[in-house]
């Protein structure tokens, strides 16, 4: 999917739709502001037509008076320097009420007659220049300002559409992000797999190669479906499809659970629960976090410590132990996918896993190391609204 091209159809959808309508409010305005200008010369023009009337006075006026023969008298009130067709101007302002006319010589000129009596007007010449500018000045005005609001609208668009495009890009972000994760954990498992399963069927072998072989087999078919797995459960939480059903959880009950059943050769887990802690949460997905955090402290040290506090608002889990602590390195990067360590982890996913499903019940989960030494991660969930205090 070409997201540039979708944003730039997009953008061009806005600017087409939007030069319509500006268009039309265009001409609407252009069609408003002449007729206001040339009826403002209406005016000027019927004024001087009836102070000629009245003066017997003025510049481009006429006395004129018809008959229905062809013949009619016409006299100038000052003075003139155009020849309108007066006689048909004023018949037509006096039988068939066309009181303005417009006369083109050199330049256009409008006119107005003001009726005396049935065969007798006053009428009057204006130039219409200073009107035909202003409403030319008008329109270039109207014009310009119209292709400006379509280019800012069409950079607005531009900008809209980026904007709502930004979700699906970061869809295709996280499922490019996917297939390359997914990629690059199933590599080396199937690396081994083929490799066991090619050098067992080189040469014919004893008994137990064949079994090493499928040993080892299994083993890498066993990480990469665990992989697998743990991808799968961090795009439904990366993709908001594994909300947590919140109820009322004792923490320090679950304290205890995991102490109990998590069992690693070597290492000793201890429950350290002083206080009952009731806290707002998933029991499922907030066991499996507790369990990958105890899991991936057990793997370093031979002793963990699990305990439940209340602090504040939040209820903590906290889990530490007795070894080596994080590097910086290993600090900085603890979160990230496929980031691992040390060669102990599995698949890199665990501790983000964790950390998305702290986020989805409103809480977070920091890492660090104790005075001490060792390694301390606490875990913080918002706590029930029986306990809240």
């Amino acid at each position: 999917m070409n997201l540039r091209s979708i944003r730039i159809r997009l953008t061009l959808v806005y600017g087409i739709l939007s030069a319509v309508a500006i268009a039309g409010l265009s001409y609407y305005a252009d069609d408003a502001g002449r007729n206001s200008i040339y009826a403002s010369a209406e005016r000027e023009a019927l004024a001087n037509a009836q102070e000629a009337a009245l003066d017997r006075s003025g510049v481009n006026a006429w006395f004129v008076a018809i008959s229905d023969e062809d013949a009619g008298y016409e006299e100038a009130f000052g003075e003139t320097w155009i020849e309108p067709p007066l006689q048909t101007i004023t018949r037509e302002g006096l039988w068939y009420d066309d009181q303005f006319s417009v006369h083109v010589q050199d330049e256009r000129y409008l006119g107005a007659v003001v009726p005396l009596d049935e065969e007798a007007a006053a009428v009057a010449f204006i130039e219409l220049t200073s009107f035909d500018d202003e409403a030319s000045s008008l329109r270039l005005r109207i014009v310009l300002a119209g292709i400006g609001a379509v280019l800012a609208v069409a950079v607005a668009g531009w900008v809209v559409a980026g904007r709502s495009l930004r979700p699906t890009r970061v869809v295709l972000a996280q499922q490019r992000d996917f297939i390359a994760d997914a990629a690059h954990e199933l590599r080396t498992p199937l690396a081994v797999i083929q490799a066991s399963a090619t050098q067992s069927l080189a040469r014919p072998r004893e008994a137990n190669d064949y079994r090493n072989a499928l040993v080892e087999i299994a083993g890498a078919a066993d990480r990469a479906s665990s992989g697998v797995n743990e991808l799968l459960e961090f795009a439904r939480l990366e993709a908001g499809q594994a909300l947590p059903r919140l109820s009322p959880l004792r923490l320090d009950f679950l304290v205890e659970e995991v102490a109990a059943s998590v069992r690693i050769d070597s290492t000793e887990i201890v429950a350290d629960v002083a206080e009952q802690v009731v806290i707002q949460a998933d029991y499922n997905l907030l066991r499996q976090a507790a369990i990958t955090i105890v899991n991936n402290a057990g793997a370093r040290a031979d002793r963990v410590w699990v305990g439940a506090k209340v602090e504040g608002r939040r209820g903590v889990l906290i889990v530490s132990d007795d070894g080596p602590g994080f590097t910086d390195d290993a600090l900085e990067h603890l979160f990230d996918r496929f980031h691992r360590g040390d060669r102990m982890g599995s698949t890199g996913l665990g501790m983000a896993i964790a950390q998305k499903i702290v986020q989805v019940h409103g809480g977070e989960i920091v890492a660090g190391n104790g005075d001490s030494g060792g390694a301390v991660v606490r875990m913080e969930i918002p706590l029930a609204a029986a306990t809240d205090r």
